[in-house]
């Protein structure tokens, strides 16, 4: 194989660093890397795929409907991908060049397109976890027999089956072993030149338990500055040091079967601590800008949702439609008439922004682009000097009107909160930040535990190459995730 890129959903470097990782940090040790900065509003696997941001192919995690609801989608799939995207998505772009290719668990691919070699499509084509896959997760389609015959897990996530801690992570080191199988297999009878392999569920253990994580690096280092051998001290730290060594051997047996003549380490986002949590709505709130709903305006929201729900079940029952849509609202109930801007909010990543209520995308006061600015500069005016955003780095700007001409900027918050990895802004709270109360050791017991628990999406993903792509960068490439789409392309037109 002539490149082989390695994916790991949440790959963070200071944790693959830091654990009982031999192989991968020895490959670490010769290999080059680079820090990039993520906004976390765009998906990571789409920039990689196709080398353009969430403005330009649409991929963010939650997007406005922008047909003057409040309703939003948190959808998004390989065929709104290559509907959107301004480039070629890789593999096409690789096949026109004549090399062939394997995909494995990469997320945003499925529905499996033909291809000169195969893909074994990843997240974003509507299954679930622990589902069967079907036929159209699978090209060539005779090799869904493969998947069958090893036992393949398309996904494993929260409940999954599974009441505890180290129950949840035998299951997903038991997919891990189905997936690398599968790849190395595949890679065996097609030969690609290219091959891209995704680790994505280990994101869902950083999600649970990087505090857990950290413990263990923590100990990790002192026992080596001790000279001593690390112990864990209880059973979840055995299953995070088994799950971190189970990736390590997955690695070195994909390299020592393909042989790649060059490699790349790449993640779609990081993950951080996730020490606080906040509610931006909560401040706008507080300035005047947001304002909760009357008792009758809430009984209106109530009776208009559930004429939307059974219009949505109609449209199914009769064909009109595939599935009733994936839609996310506003977690804040604000009057939609007198509210002037309100916060994004659970499932947009960990990217903090503020909508302006305005009347072209919404059912807003706020009207024409000279309004919409004014109050930008208003909200982000008043916000900065305020003693809790200076105490805790946090710096709003204007965000939208920055991408003029994009594709997708309908679909942006008016605003960029620039903050700290480790704080959170979802909406879940009622107070503008507190801290995290479920930070600490992580238990057995899995019950009533939802994602983030004490990890969050990073801005600074993975970024590992060898030596021999260095010359596949240029001065004026965009340091984030772009670059590698780029990267890859370039070495393969050398």
């Amino acid at each position: 194989m002539k490149l082989l890129v390695i994916g790991i959903d949440g790959g963070t470097k200071h944790i693959l660093d830091s654990m009982p990782m031999p192989f991968v940090q020895a490959l670490f040790s010769g290999a080059h890397s680079r820090k990039l900065e993520e906004d976390l509003i765009s998906r990571g696997w789409a920039e990689i795929l196709t080398g353009e941001q969430a403005a330009d192919n649409k991929a963010f995690y939650l997007m406005p409907l922008n047909d003057g609801s409040y309703d939003f989608s948190a959808s998004y799939s390989k065929d709104d991908m290559i509907s959107n995207a301004g480039s070629e998505v890789l593999w096409q772009r690789l096949n026109k060049a004549g090399v062939s290719v394997g995909f494995c668990n990469v997320p945003t691919t499925g529905p499996a397109d033909a291809v000169n070699g195969f893909v074994i499509a990843g997240g974003g084509g509507g299954i679930k976890a622990d589902g069967s896959i079907p036929d159209t997760m699978v090209y060539p389609r005779k090799y869904k027999a493969v998947l069958d015959r090893n036992g393949y897990v398309f996904d494993v996530r929260l409940p999954s089956g599974t009441k505890t801690f180290s129950e949840f992570l035998d299951k997903i080191n038991h997919a891990q072993d189905a997936q690398k199988n599968t790849f190395i297999e595949l890679s065996g009878r097609e030969d690609p030149d290219f091959g891209f392999h995704c680790f994505r569920i280990t994101t869902e253990v950083q999600y649970l338990a990087r505090e857990e994580i950290e413990s263990c690096i923590q100990a990790i280092q002192e026992s080596a500055r001790q000279r001593r051998d690390f112990s864990p001290k209880n059973s979840v730290q055995e299953k995070i040091i088994e799950h971190y060594k189970h990736i390590d051997t997955c690695v070195r047996e994909i390299f020592e079967a393909l042989k790649p003549e060059s490699y790349f380490f790449l993640a779609d986002h990081s993950t951080a601590l996730f020490e606080y949590e906040g509610n931006i709505d909560t401040w706008l709130r507080e300035e005047g800008y947001l304002f909760d709903k009357t008792y009758l305006e809430n009984q209106f929201f109530r009776i208009k949702r559930l004429l939307r729900r059974g219009i949505n079940r109609y449209q199914v029952k009769r064909g009109l439609a595939k599935s009733i849509p994936r839609i996310r609202r506003p977690i804040t109930k604000f009057s939609e008439k007198r509210t002037r801007a309100f916060g994004t909010f659970y499932e947009i990543g960990n990217f903090a922004g503020i909508f302006i209520n305005d009347a072209d995308r919404f059912s807003g006061k706020v009207k024409g682009a000279s309004q919409i600015d004014g109050l930008v500069d208003e909200l982000c005016e008043r916000f900065n000097r305020g003693a809790l955003a200076q105490e805790h780095r946090l710096y709003a700007r204007p965000y939208r009107r920055t991408f003029p001409g994009a594709a997708y900027e309908r679909f942006m918050p008016d605003i960029k909160i620039e903050k700290p990895d480790n704080i959170y802004f979802s909406g879940r709270k009622q107070s503008f930040l507190q801290p995290n109360e479920n930070l600490g050791p992580m238990r057995e017991d899995l019950a009533n535990i939802r994602y983030p628990y004490t990890g969050l999406k990073g801005s600074d993903p993975l970024f590992v190459y060898s030596q021999s792509l260095e010359n596949c960068i240029e001065n004026d490439d965009p340091a984030d995730l772009r670059l590698a789409y780029r990267m890859i392309c370039r070495h393969f037109s050398a």
